[in-house]
Order: structure tokens, then sequence, then C-alpha cells
């Protein structure tokens, strides 16, 4: 798991036991000094947001200028399955715009314990900030698959983040499982076991099926994937995590496999389906059929999207690891839709006030990469893109936990003391682009003499070669080859600017923070400086009243539904002196001309 988690040796804590469902929110009230991120630009300056409900004004009330903590190391699963366990570990929390949070996260017994031989407890969870504030299971490793399933076969992992729907509460999720289908082939006349992988949905329960991997099975037609795929194409995975919108679409990356000239060829693209019909099918935005707009190269590979307000963002290249051509696109939902470019590989880098940045030669500076993770709020999004051919070596150590064949295949395919060495580029940014006015401004930036010196978070993930894709293991992921993946977070509202996360430029002689969480406000089409919310080293006990004495932050982190209608979300892990670690996701409310918390 690539989210936060207290760690004491590799990863256990000294957990308190407290149920969230029998104590209440606990407010960290902040200090008087406060960090401006943003301001009001008027209806015509962003996109509509949803007015807040009345009934949450008291929530918004009670987490603007404070910090609420949504759950932390004192809190146990809802459930049977939860008694005697505290959560331990999370990863990056997601939130609409009525203050629902969404997260994944691992709980354990004091001692070490958990599930059948020591497993943790996982699951996916979610609070209404505005309603109540008991956790709410979504699903974990003792729910049972939704139809189709004959075998009763139940969850055991969720492999990625959730997402929740920023206008509802609609919630997917991955989940893997052991094969929830038995059925007789029609050629071999043999038992067959099948469907261990799919997208999961949740809108004030219960947990439906999105899409799985039988629809190549006639009963299961709808989960085919569609033309030009040959009929009864099946998806073999789901990379990444799904989005969704307007209450009943998701969407989401989808791999399949077909065979040309008698040999299989791994095929991938981006689709989304329409859940308020049982037998709706599933529907191509674009896969590597699809011609790049303006080229005549089809896409060699696509990343999950983002999706809101009826409207579909993703990034779309003709090679993933060295682009030529491609970039970021958005489209209606709808079948094949026309595709307008946000961003282009060898399109124009603006600067801060949306001009084209220049080299030293008075040449013009073009992007050459961009990142998968876009956030997108129905008009604005952001996304990290890099340029020019200056690179700096990132060296990365194998990790020494988690799923053993994994760091198996990371020491036999890495150099001494497991070790590989990446090129980063030195010119990279964050950036926001308005799909109605089509201007792009850099939030921030990397390069010499810049404030930041990355934006690029490294983990080591994938599917080692013991199983077939999605053959549900605790650690599965993408059912992908692991390897070394790079990812920047980012988080957007039109309203208010721009969230991200990264890591400061050093500087000789003097002690930097390492990485921390960033923000600019956006007014008038115009960004605001750039000013620190969070940072590694800062003191919690403003933050989370319940951590240990005098801890600070070791890490923290966000995704890119973390900033939604001024509702914030985000994860954080700390440590103190005496070595006692802690964990935890927090929110606040942010509303126009006001400020995020402070936590020194």
């Amino acid at each position: 798991m690539s989210g936060l988690r207290s760690v004491q040796g590799a990863k256990d804590m000294i957990p308190v036991g407290q149920s969230l469902g029998r104590r209440a929110l606990h407010l960290a009230i902040a200090s008087s000094s406060v960090m401006l991120l943003v301001a009001c630009g008027g209806e015509d300056a962003a996109a509509p947001a949803p007015a807040v409900a009345s009934a949450c004004s008291s929530a918004v009330s009670n987490a603007t200028g404070k910090w609420v903590t949504v759950v932390n190391n004192t809190f146990s699963p809802p459930g049977p399955a939860g008694v005697g366990k505290n959560y331990f570990s999370f990863n990056q929390p997601s939130i609409n715009s009525n203050g629902t949070v969404v997260f994944r996260a691992r709980a354990k017994a004091p001692a070490g314990g958990g599930g059948p031989g020591g497993e943790p407890h996982r699951g996916v969870w979610s609070v209404d900030l505005c309603s109540s504030p008991a956790l709410q299971t979504i699903l974990d490793t003792t729910t049972v698959v939704p139809d189709p399933n004959n075998l009763g076969s139940s969850f055991n992992e969720t492999p990625s983040i959730p997402r929740i729907d920023i206008s509802s509460s609609l919630i997917a999720s991955r989940g893997n499982s052991q094969p929830v289908w038995t059925y007789t082939d029609p050629i071999t006349q043999l038992e067959t076991r099948a469907g261990t992988t799919g997208v999961f949905a949740w809108i004030n329960g219960p947990l439906t099926t999105g899409v799985n991997t039988l629809g190549n099975l006639p009963d299961f037609s709808y989960f085919q994937v569609p033309l030009p795929a040959p009929a009864s194409t099946k998806f073999d995975v789901f990379p990444g995590s799904p989005t969704m919108s307007n209450g009943k679409y998701i969407a989401f990356k989808g791999n399949f496999t077909v065979t040309e000239n008698n040999l299989p060829v791994g095929k991938t693209g981006v689709f989304f389906r329409d859940i308020s019909g049982l037998m709706n099918p599933v529907i191509a935005i674009a896969d590597t059929s699809t011609m790049i707009p303006g080229q005549a190269v089809p896409f060699g590979s696509t990343a999950p999207p983002s999706a809101a307000a009826g409207k579909i963002v993703f990034t779309g290249l003709d090679n993933e690891e060295t682009p030529t051509m491609g970039g970021i696109y958005v489209a209606p939902l709808a079948d094949r839709p026309a595709l307008t470019a946000v961003a282009l590989i060898g399109g124009p880098v603006p600067d801060r006030s949306g001009v084209q940045l220049l080299d030293v030669g008075g040449l013009p500076l073009t992007f050459s990469k961009f990142g998968e993770g876009l956030a997108y709020d129905g008009r604005f999004l952001t996304f990290w893109g890099a340029w020019g051919t200056a690179t700096r070596d990132l060296v990365l150590t194998c990790p020494n936990d988690g799923n053993k064949d994994r760091r198996a295949y990371c020491l036999a395919t890495s150099g001494p003391g497991g070790t590989q060495t990446k090129q980063v580029p030195v010119n990279q940014g964050i950036f926001l682009h308005d799909t109605v006015s089509q201007k792009t401004l850099m939030v921030a930036r990397s390069g010499v003499g810049e404030g930041f010196q990355d934006f690029l978070y490294w983990v080591y993930s994938g599917r080692p070669d013991v199983l077939p894709p999605g053959e549900g293991g605790p650690d599965d992921s993408d059912g992908e080859p692991p390897r070394w993946r790079s990812s920047a977070f980012a988080a957007v509202d039109g309203r208010r600017g721009v969230l991200f996360k990264g890591s400061r430029s050093p500087i000789a002689g003097v002690t930097v923070p390492s990485s921390g969480l960033y923000g600019a406000g956006y007014i008038n089409e115009a960004l605001t400086a750039v000013v620190p919310a969070i940072e590694v080293g800062n003191l919690v006990a403003k933050l989370d009243a319940a951590a240990p004495a005098d801890s600070t932050v070791l890490s923290v982190g966000i995704e890119r539904e973390a900033l939604r209608n001024g509702w914030v979300t985000l994860t954080v892990s700390t440590i103190n002196p005496a070595g006692e670690s802690w964990a935890g996701i927090y929110a606040t409310y942010v509303p126009v001309l006001n400020n995020i918390p402070p936590t020194n």
C-alpha cells in the first residue's frame, strides 16, 4: 500500500483502541495565524460550485479555521471484523462537494495480529462530515462480492484508492477476489472459474458491480470491451483508480487482449458505463484503435481518467515512456466523442501569466512529458508537465517491506543494493487549465534557481509474474509487471485555487523541508503566490491533539479529489522524538477569502 502509515519498527504502532462510532469528531483548533490561499473571482471567474446545504452549515462552521479528525490510529473499523483492531495505515482520501470523505485503509490488533494468518483487515470506508461522524463500510475483506457471484466469494483487496463523485455520494473502487463465477466451458465442457477483479460502485448502499472481467460470457455481454474489439472480448484488468460523474457514470482505464496474426496483443483504453441500468453496455471514449487527434498514429497508451459534470479528461500518448505526440484531452461522456486538446506534446509551456516560456536563446519551450493524474472539477483541471532535455539522477532503492515476490523481483532486476537510477526532468511544473477560456497558467515550477526541485514521487508497484493479471492477491496492483512508477499530486477548486505536493530545492547550510503541501489562490483569472500549507517537520498538535506529544509531520499526502467546493482533505503521518508514530486523515473547510489552518 503506497499510502501513509505510522512507522514504529517496520510499520507497527501502539494503538489506543477507540472506535469512531463511539466518539465525536475531534476538532484541532488552529491558531490565529493564517495561510492565505483563496480568493473569489465571482461567477464569471470560475466554474459554478454547488451551494453548501443548510443541513451542513454546522459542519462547515466547525471545520472552518480548524482541522477535523476524520480518522486516526485510535479508531477501529466498524463491524465484527474491526473488533480489537485499530487503523494503522491510510491512503490519500477523496472528498465530494458535500463533505463526504472516502478512503482506503488497513487495521490490525495491537500485538500485530489481524485477520487469518495475521493479515491486516483491509477495506474502503467513508465518513459524511455533514451528517454523522460514524464510519460507513463501503467494502472490506469480509464483504461478499456483489452479483454476478455464484461462488459466494468475498473481496481480498482493494488495489487502488477509491474515489467519489464531485456532485453526489457515488463512490467507486476497484476490488479483487477469488473467482466469482463458475460455468461449463462450451468448447472443453470443463468447469471454469472466472472473474477475479472489477470496479464496484456504492451510492447510499448497497454495493454493485460497475464492470468486471466476465464480458466474454453471453450472460454478461454488457461488460465486454466495445467495438472495434472482437465480440465477447473481456477486460483483463482495470489499472489505476476509477472515476465517476453525475451520480450514475463510472469511468475507468481498461486493459484487454486481442489476437493479431495468431498472437495475443495487449490493448488499452478509457471507457465509461451508465450504472443506472443493469444491462447498460460499456462505452469507449478512446483506445489504442483511436487515432491521436491531428495525427495518423493511434494512441499507444492511455491513463486512468477523471470525470465531472458529464465530461472526462485523460492523458493519451503515442508512447508512455518517450512520447512524441498526444497529450491531455477533454471530452463529453459519449460514444467515441471528439477529443479537445488541453495541452500537447510539443505544445507551448506557459508561465504564471499564460505567456509562453522561452529558453536562454529566445526559442519557445515546449512540453515533452505529462503526468497521468489529472484533477478536474468540470471546468478547471490541474496537471503535471515537463519540458526540455535536462535531467538529474535519482537513485531509488527496492522497498524493505511489502509483497515478498515483488521485493524479490525488484532485487533481481536492480543493481547492487537493489538500486536503480532514474533520470528526472530538471524542468517540470504544476499547471492550471480553464477549459472554457482555454487558458493555461503555470502554478509552480522546478529548475535552476527555483524554489522547488521536484513534484514527482516514486513507488515500486506491479504484479510479479506469479499469478495471472487480476488474480486477486492481497498485494495485487494493476496486473502489470512491477516497476518504479512516478506520480505528481495536485487538486483543484476553480473558485479557490490549486493545492499540490512538492519537494523544495536544497539550500546550502539551510535545513529545508524535504516535502510538503503547497497552494496558490486563483482570482480574476490570475494566480496568487505559492505558500506552504503543511510541510515535513511541522508540529501536529494543532492538526491532531491526540497525536503523541511533540509529534512532527513525517509525510503528507493528497489525491486529485482532495479539494472540492471548499472542503480539503489529506492524510498525514507523524513521529516524535521518542519514536512514537501516528497517522490519520483530516479535513477542513476553506470558504471564500479564507485559509487553510496552519499546523505550526
